[in-house]
């Protein structure tokens, strides 16, 4: 795991070496082990190292025999030993016994095919100096991020916005479009960035930049365009595939030349993790849980350490306060883009945890959006019924509703029954509607999120409204929210995570599996459950799905809601210009009456606010500054 940034040079000067190493060592809590660097006439790249495999040989950039091909990388390819015997075969000399080192050698043999022989996470950079081709690809379900931004004769790059901002001679507008989705769904979706000209790479595709200056984005992994199979298979038979290919990926990424653990919710998707981890390991596995003392609502320690005790592991806790959230500006830092998921509070803490005692950790990511984990798509099913309705009596009574109990969750369902099926996926998820756009912004709401929706609902295999509303979670949400959190916040503390679910050989066999063993009759996860079952307690198998959540309003009776009322001021507010402070303060005024959503409305439009200050205005804000001092 590492940081990477570079220049490609098209035209002009040379690539300064100021430059680069700026670059660098502005992502270097990526990889705080070395610091690699390369410059030719052709640009520069640099890489900032974290040691997992090969410790002493695996420095970066890596290039083949005769120095023609260079890389910088960062992540893992986890079948690069059997990718090594390959190429020796082929009579490659490899110098080190690095996953990196296979890339150059690779891409002589396979050229950019070489992208379907990888099994691993990745985002990484190649110069190819006999073609004068650069050629650039981050991994198929987007663990690894990678942005990059083509000004004049230039093309940077990088794993975190800031090392293209770094480069001194670089300015960005912040980009009203990026804003609009931004408040819509919480996050920023590829190819969006908070910056006009500075593109997130998306999952599944490469960037080819070839001699004369010609770009071409590539998608190199689509399997949702091949022809459909496995509808008829059992779940007993759905399950035994499930847990021998879960087994495999989590034998597959043990693959550590450093001490390693798991995050453990005790939920079932981490429990399933640690416990095959238990099976393939001599030595007890190190867990690490996050508590929360202050509301036992949301805690789930009881459950972590009944799994802990029955797989034998060595289990550590951390307990999440409020006094926790004081950190806020120095999380969103890492993102460099507001980020509106309060999760990220929590798990940057149980990081801290780990990274005292491992520098890597498997997870249970993507286990929700492959298996249909959430709630939400059970209660969709309802929804749905609520169409034995007259469409005008439906309209007119979410209409009501919205006069009447503008957050209740019976007025959005009412309305939300009204929608197809792209429209309600984002209902689910959305912090604010177009409609409440145009009262909080000052803005003209586009429907930028709606058509995003709609695009990719159009792309989607599915033959009903669940697997749509699945598609579009695991192609928006999963990658750059979901993975972007889990990515900056063991990045920021230097560690490694791991996502045994998205190896690309189970996310292709559950693609195609039939929703009736995902979801059916109100369960969620059917095959997974079943595949799990022989190894975990019943407890955790049939019990009901919690979910990582935060006590946010336990929170805000600590004080938090203080500096939420003093970052959103209406003086601060009008002079932002881009929000109605009257409507703002209205929010604020009427908080509480619907916690959920109107805390996620809330906790967006803080971190809305604080990405400007730390990243827009003149006098930019230290991101170490307290929450609690922030005027």
């Amino acid at each position: 795991m590492c940081g990477i940034a570079g220049v490609i040079r098209l035209h002009g000067p040379e690539v300064s070496e100021e430059t680069i190493t700026c670059m660098a060592h502005s992502i270097e809590h990526r990889g705080p082990d070395a610091i690699g660097l390369r410059i030719d006439e052709g640009g520069a790249m640099a890489n900032c190292r974290l040691s997992i495999i090969d410790v002493e040989h695996g420095q970066q950039p890596a290039a083949n025999e005769d120095q023609s091909v260079h890389v910088v990388f960062n992540g893992e390819i986890y079948n690069h030993t059997d990718l090594r015997r390959e190429l020796e075969a082929e009579r490659h000399q490899l110098a080190s016994h690095s996953d990196t080192e296979v890339l150059p050698h690779l891409y002589e043999e396979h050229g950019e095919q070489m992208l379907a022989r990888l099994n691993g996470m990745f985002a990484f950079a190649l110069q190819d100096t006999r073609s004068h081709r650069w050629f650039l690809a981050r991994d198929r379900l987007g663990i690894k991020p990678l942005f990059y931004a083509h000004v004049d004769d230039r093309i940077y790059f990088g794993s975190e916005i800031k090392a293209i901002l770094a480069a001194s001679d670089v300015h960005f507008e912040v980009d009203e479009e990026a804003v609009e989705l931004y408040l819509s769904l919480r996050y920023l979706p590829a190819p969006w960035t908070m910056f006009k000209g500075i593109r997130r790479l998306p999952p599944g595709k490469a960037l080819i930049v070839e001699a004369d200056g010609q770009i071409q984005e590539w998608a190199y992994w689509e399997p949702w365009r091949s022809p459909r199979s496995g509808d008829d298979v059992s779940v007993d038979v759905a399950a035994d595939q499930i847990r021998e290919l879960l087994s495999d990926s989590v034998r597959l990424r043990l693959m550590s030349d450093v001490p390693f653990g798991a995050f453990l919710s005790g939920g079932l998707d981490s429990s399933g993790v640690v416990a095959l981890m238990a099976q393939h390991m001599d030595e007890p596995v190190q867990t690490f849980s996050i508590g929360f003392s202050e509301e036992s609502r949301v805690d789930e320690t009881t459950h972590a350490r009944a799994v802990a005790d029955h797989c034998g592991t060595r289990h550590r806790e951390v307990d999440c306060t409020a006094e926790r959230v004081d950190l806020l500006p120095k999380l969103l830092h890492h993102f460099d883009e507001p980020f509106a998921d309060p999760i990220i509070v929590p798990t940057h803490q149980v990081s801290e945890l780990a990274r005292e005692h491992v520098k890597v950790v498997l997870t249970g990511e993507g286990a929700d959006e492959l298996f249909g984990g959430y709630t939400r798509y059970v209660r969709d099913r309802s929804i749905q019924r609520m169409r034995i309705l007259p469409a005008p009596l439906r309209l007119a009574l979410a209409a009501a509703g919205r006069q009447a109990a503008p957050g209740h969750s019976l007025t959005r369902a009412m309305a939300m029954s009204t929608q197809s099926a792209p429209g309600r996926a984002l209902s689910w998820v959305s912090a604010f509607e177009d409609d409440e756009l145009a009262t909080v912004t000052s803005m003209s709401p586009t429907g930028a999120a709606r058509r995003l929706y709609e695009q990719i609902a159009a792309e989607s295999p599915a033959g009903n409204d669940l697997e749509t509303l699945m598609f579009c979670e695991q192609r928006l949400r999963l990658p750059d929210c979901m993975l972007a959190r889990t990515d900056r916040m063991t990045m920021a503390v230097s560690l490694e995570g791991r996502t045994p679910f998205l190896d690309h050989r189970l996310v292709e066999y559950v693609m195609w599996l039939p929703h009736r063993l995902k979801v059916n009759r109100g369960e969620e996860k059917v095959a997974l459950k079943r595949a799990l079952a022989p190894l975990l307690p019943d407890s955790t198998t049939q019990r009901r799905k919690q979910g990582l959540a935060v006590p946010f309003a336990q929170w805000a009776r600590y004080g938090v809601e203080t500096s939420i009322r003093r970052v959103l001021a209406p003086k601060a507010v009008e002079a932002r210009g881009l929000l109605q402070p009257h409507a703002v303060a209205g929010l604020l005024d009427h908080w509480g009456a619907h916690a959920s959503r109107q805390s996620q409305q809330v906790w967006s439009l803080l971190c809305l606010e604080l990405w400007f200050r730390l990243n827009v205005d003149n006098e930019r804000l230290p991101a170490d500054t307290p929450l609690s001092q922030v005027g």
